[in-house]
């Protein structure tokens, strides 16, 4: 089995914050997705 190097704890947190910062962007992204498809896909049904 390989050993991992050890991470120092301030790259943990740095890391953490991170992936906290883009899986919120990523939620945001989708949320807004949602939200407007609904309007899209009746603008463009609409438009035929």
């Amino acid at each position: 089995m390989m050993r991992l190097k050890q991470i120092e704890p301030a790259q943990v947190e740095l890391r953490a914050k991170d992936e906290v910062r883009a899986s919120f962007i990523v939620f945001a992204v989708l949320c807004a997705a949602i939200r407007l498809t609904p309007f899209l896909i009746r603008k463009l049904s609409f438009s035929s």
